[in-house]
């Protein structure tokens, strides 16, 4: 065409090849676009109906450990009062009730391995909510502050109470346990530790981990109920 003088021609021709191309091009980038999109949406929805479930589990976790150490806290307070009282009645059951009460160490282990995982592999960025990724935040902060406290608690139990109850106190014949027979070294002499200081400082102790705990527990259970509200809206 251009030997031929045609050389207008040529370019209209080779600018509609050009326009052609950037216009496959584009249509190829939007094709793609959509596709990638659909699959972030397919895994964010993924990822969402997985973290549903475990958040409701962790409701029903965190809930369970709400109520057993409240029982143990109003058991505490219930009992505080026979330290250093004199002719108990009923005295080795209530001195047992004591014990057992402040005796559970703290494990909440709440699961997070969608959230970790969500993290790691990018899903988690794909939650288009801000308000919903700002709260799993919170919550995985949160529940490493918890790990620490509890640490913190179990270790006085471990370091400080159990000695002290090895010393002390006869595990045997605790009302709980069954078919090991009686101890035949026990002089019903439990009740010695209701009048030591030693004791009534551990309990009150115990009692101030378990009051602070339930705190944070109640505190975790809102932010995961908040958690499953947002997740339910999306």
């Amino acid at each position: 065409m251009l030997s031929k003088g045609k050389t207008g021609t040529y370019l209209k021709y080779a600018f509609g090849e050009i326009v052609l191309v950037v216009i496959g091009i584009l249509i190829a980038l939007q094709i793609n676009n959509w596709n990638t999109n659909r699959m972030n949406e397919k895994r964010a929805d993924a990822f969402i109906e997985n973290l549903k479930i475990q958040t409701q589990n962790n409701i029903t976790k965190v809930t369970n450990s709400i109520q057993r150490f409240n029982s143990n806290y109003k058991t505490s307070l219930r009992l505080i009062s026979i330290i250093g009282k004199e002719s108990i009645p009923n005295v080795d059951s209530k001195i047992d009730s004591l014990v057992s009460a402040n005796f559970s160490d703290y494990h909440l282990n709440l699961d997070l391995n969608v959230i970790i995982e969500g993290r790691e592999n990018g899903d988690l960025a794909l939650v288009p909510s801000d308000e919903l990724r700002q709260a799993l935040y919170n919550l995985t902060t949160e529940n490493a502050a918890l790990i620490e406290r509890e640490r913190i608690t179990n270790e006085d139990l471990n370091v400080l109470f159990v000695p002290y109850l090895n010393e002390n106190y006869n595990f045997r014949n605790r009302s709980s346990l069954l078919n090991i027979g009686k101890s035949d070294i026990y002089k019903y002499d439990n009740a010695k530790m209701l009048n030591d200081q030693e004791f009534e400082n551990y309990i009150i102790s115990r009692i101030e981990y378990n009051e602070a705990n339930l705190k944070i527990y109640e505190d975790i259970k809102q932010k995961l109920e908040t958690i499953y509200q947002l997740l339910s809206s999306d």
